[in-house]
């Protein structure tokens, strides 16, 4: 579960802001809420504040603004365990920038120069996600310490009813949770209104035998 957990807190377009809410759930037990506000600064907001014996508890705030030519990524995550800040820049799918604090954070993957380009932001990924029309294409997020790749697999329709298999995959850095560095997962995602205005209901995470649920609010 703590691998599915970070890889929550890892995880658009111009116009007025509106926000969407998932309740973050692990079988029936609502662990917390995640929120995603679009408009031109993008924001995630997760709080998870009811996780077994409080141990994972936490807040992670994530903010993509417009700055020029490029877009600039600001992660927060605070816990109950340590906390941690990321500043990155991205221009044109490259890395220009990236800002760890504290230091001893960093990955190799923090440095820019080593980053594969085709890049985007964790908040913009989700972006992509809720807005995608049919299954997302492939996505490579870089949240500053790693590159994730998003890989569409299968995808099934019934009435109006689409569903998206996703592969989920550290391919560059790090694994998830040290010592175990975890790199793969699986991620569901269910549409409804596939036909008409597609509207993201459902993200699916399962890792082992661990799976979190992310069902929207409203």
């Amino acid at each position: 579960m703590k691998c599915l957990l970070s890889i929550l807190l890892v995880l658009g377009l111009a116009g007025p802001a509106s926000a969407e809410t998932f309740r973050v759930l692990l079988g029936d037990r609502q662990l917390g809420t995640l929120t995603y506000t679009d408009g031109p600064t993008r924001r995630l907001d997760t709080t998870l504040d009811n996780t077994p014996l409080n141990v994972f508890n936490g807040k992670f705030t994530g903010s993509s603004r417009p700055t020029d030519a490029s877009r600039t990524f600001i992660g927060i995550s605070k816990s109950t365990r340590k906390s941690r800040t990321v500043t990155v820049q991205i221009a044109e799918g490259r890395a220009s920038s990236t800002l760890i604090e504290p230091s001893s954070e960093q990955t190799e993957l923090s440095d820019p120069a080593v980053v594969p380009v085709g890049i985007i932001d964790p908040v913009s990924a989700i972006g992509r996600l809720l807005t995608a029309q049919g299954c997302p294409e492939t996505i490579r997020i870089y949240d500053g310490r790693r590159v994730i790749t998003l890989t569409p697999t299968r995808s099934k329709i019934q009435d109006e009813t689409l569903t998206c298999t996703i592969k989920y995959t550290v391919t560059d850095g790090p694994g998830h949770l040290s010592p175990l560095r975890i790199s793969n997962a699986t991620m569901r995602l269910t549409y409804a209104g596939y036909s008409t205005v597609q509207d993201l209901r459902q993200i699916a995470l399962k890792s082992g035998i661990f799976g979190l649920t992310l069902d929207r609010a409203d």
